[in-house]
């Protein structure tokens, strides 16, 4: 107990009316983070007098208990009694917002910048605001007058930096973060530019931030291109991160759930913002459409805007209820998921774009799972319960990385949907490729490139004539010319690098399969982009790592029966991937193996990926009904069942 918090229970404890004291035990209680009971004195001084600064401090503790609706009610009712500062209206704009009240947080915002126009934080969230809305002029306007009242301040130059790279100005992005001293941030930039000068101390200064107990927060999914990065130092990020992302869920009580643990059914809400999403499409909708209505009973909870007719269609055919969550607040969320007495819900975003894990923070359901979207731990054990993995990318000996319990499905742990179409393989001349000549290629991101990588892949262009390198246009013409750059400067005709537009899904598995071996990446190899070129009967070498992301072309290619193209090290790769250029008999033998046995590979059997799922999911289950503890301890799934 504090003295603070000692000296007012006296007062209090004399003079029981006096609700000064009340109220100050009420502060002392928030900034010792008992929110609960902090609430509880604060009642009890408004209970006896109204006064403003009463209900402002309540608000900050309902707030605090992620109760929005009810801080929304003090806040407005403070603002009724009196005039307001504009810490007061900027406060209830960040709650309206997250309401999704746009309109409620605009005005209040403009009402803190009318009541001093000189305060910053009004400025910079108006710009937030305003970029979510779309209103992309009148949000830079904002939030460089945020800067010009607070030039120095990291949280608004971090803003701005994020601003220009959604605008793809990512030069100006880069020097922004890097006077803000966000260094995870400016190491991802220039790898999307592919400048990779001076990026090892840049990667170090990244590192620092990361590992630093005096560091703020820092991005996840952005720092896999990292070659440094540790899982350990991976989970540190997550969980930070989502302390300053959903502090106020994570912090608040469980969400009361209403669920039949002797239902013969296993209810299974899948949340996600991308189930209209191409590639989220090409690799969960099989496992949607197979799920055995008899034993599981399927919810899609989507919190994201329709994109794709074809999925609307197919949905219209699944197993499953969808609902649509974009109007809700996490509460709201949250409390609907409880109300369907969902078993386990299973979060297939994790940090990556768009996601919204303050509904699974608030704990809608007995048991959460991590699945597919996000490759590592989110760091925070309230967050999910299970990770679901495979022998290759979370092995047992890495348990101790992982916040969450893994879930080791006996194959591998990527889904992929049987029904998509290949389409007819184009002629070399419309994929824009020369006629003749071996083709090497890889599909992947261009923050996944690196100069060790790209190094490699010079010297097999060096070494086999006529090869050519295809790759995926980058989003800007920067990065292309900065690829051309590095392989001119090795001796190599740029000519030799062949950039390919983004073409939808089935057109572009028919090109993908003019290409003769695929190179994967590393450290954050390739996901979907190793997927599709198996798919397309394309063999792929990789090299593994420490990290999830790093090991997934391995658990692939395993699930394929192409363990033989998984290599130890950087020359081990080289190696590999010259022998099967140079050997195009074997090269042809392989890949019609591969197209011979393609469905009924395990990678590819969507039906058995689907019994192994739903194993998993009754084998979680199970434990849970137990009432045992058996966090941490990892949940391998047999092969046979």
């Amino acid at each position: 107990m504090s003295k603070a918090e000692a000296h007012f229970l006296k007062v209090v404890a004399k003079a029981p009316g006096n609700s000064d004291a009340l109220h100050l035990l009420g502060v002392t209680k928030y900034l010792q983070k008992d929110y609960a009971d902090a609430q509880r004195w604060i009642s009890k001084a408004l209970a006896i007098r109204k006064v403003p600064a009463y209900l402002i401090n309540l608000a900050l503790t309902l707030a605090a208990q992620a109760q929005d609706g009810a801080a929304v009610d003090a806040y407005r009712k403070a603002i009724a009694i009196g005039p307001q500062e504009a810490k007061v209206y900027n406060n209830l704009g960040n709650l309206l917002k997250k309401l999704n009240d746009v309109s409620g947080a605009e005005s209040n915002y403009r009402q803190a910048i009318e009541t001093n126009a000189s305060y910053a934080l009004a400025h910079k969230n108006l710009a937030m605001l305003l970029q979510d809305a779309g209103r992309l002029d009148e949000a830079e306007m904002s939030l460089k007058r945020a800067l010009q009242l607070n030039p120095d301040s990291a949280d608004f130059l971090l803003s701005y930096g994020d601003m220009l790279e959604r605008l793809h100005r990512l030069a100006e992005a880069e020097d922004v973060y890097g006077r803000g001293g966000q260094w995870d941030s400016v190491q991802y930039i220039k790898r999307q530019r592919a400048d990779w000068d001076q990026l090892d101390a840049i990667d170090a200064a990244a590192m620092q931030q990361v590992t630093s107990v005096d560091a703020g927060t820092v991005s996840t999914w952005s720092l896999l291109g990292m070659p440094g990065l540790t899982p350990e130092a991976h989970r540190l990020a997550g969980k930070r991160f989502a302390l300053s992302r959903w502090g106020a869920e994570l912090a608040a009580p469980e969400t009361a759930r209403r669920v039949d643990a002797n239902s013969a059914r296993l209810r299974i809400g899948y949340l996600s913002s991308d189930f209209y999403d191409h590639a989220t499409l090409h690799l969960l909708a099989g496992v949607l459409e197979l799920h055995d209505a008899a034993g599981f009973d399927i919810h899609l909870y989507s919190y994201g805007p329709v994109r794709d007719d074809l999925f609307t269609k197919r949905i219209a055919h699944m197993p499953a209820i969808f609902h649509d969550l974009s109007p809700c607040t996490n509460d709201a969320a949250a409390r609907q998921i409880a109300d369907d007495g969902i078993h386990l819900l299973v979060d297939l975003k994790g940090y990556t774009t768009g996601a919204r894990l303050g509904i699974t923070a608030l704990r809608p359901a007995p048991v959460i799972v991590s699945w597919l979207g996000y490759p590592g731990s989110l760091g925070h054990p309230r967050l999910a319960d299970y990770i679901i993995g495979d022998a290759v990318v979370t092995p047992v000996s890495a348990a101790p990385n992982y916040s969450e319990t893994l879930a080791l499905l006996p194959n591998c742990y990527q889904p992929n949907d049987h029904r998509r179409e290949c389409g007819a393989r184009p002629s070399r001349a419309a994929a824009g490729l020369p006629e003749e000549g071996f083709v090497f290629c890889s599909f992947n991101q261009t923050f996944k490139f690196n100069a060790d990588t790209f190094a490699i892949w010079c010297r097999l262009l060096q070494a086999i004539p006529r090869s050519v390198l295809w790759l995926l246009t980058p989003p800007i013409d920067e990065a292309a010319e900065n690829l051309r750059r590095f392989v001119a400067a090795r001796g190599i005709d740029s000519a030799r690098l062949v950039f390919a537009d983004r073409l939808p899904q089935t057109e572009h598995l028919a090109r993908l399969q003019l290409a003769d071996l695929a190179l994967d990446t590393f450290p954050c190899g390739s996901h979907t982009t190793g997927s599709d070129a198996l798919w397309a009967g394309v063999p792929m070498v990789t090299r593994p790592g420490v990290l999830f992301a790093s090991r997934v072309g391995a658990s692939l290619l395993r699930a394929v029966g192409l363990d033989e193209l998984v290599a130890e090290d950087d020359e081990a790769y080289f190696q590999l991937a010259l022998s099967l250029a140079q050997d195009p008999v074997r090269l042809a033998g392989m890949r019609a193996r591969s197209i011979a046995q393609r469905l009924s590979s395990p990678l590819f059997d969507t039906r058995k990926f689907t019994r192994d799922l739903e194993r998993v999911y009754s084998a979680m289950w199970l434990r849970e009904a137990s009432g045992e503890n058996h966090r941490g301890e990892p949940l391998v799934l047999d092969a046979e069942g």
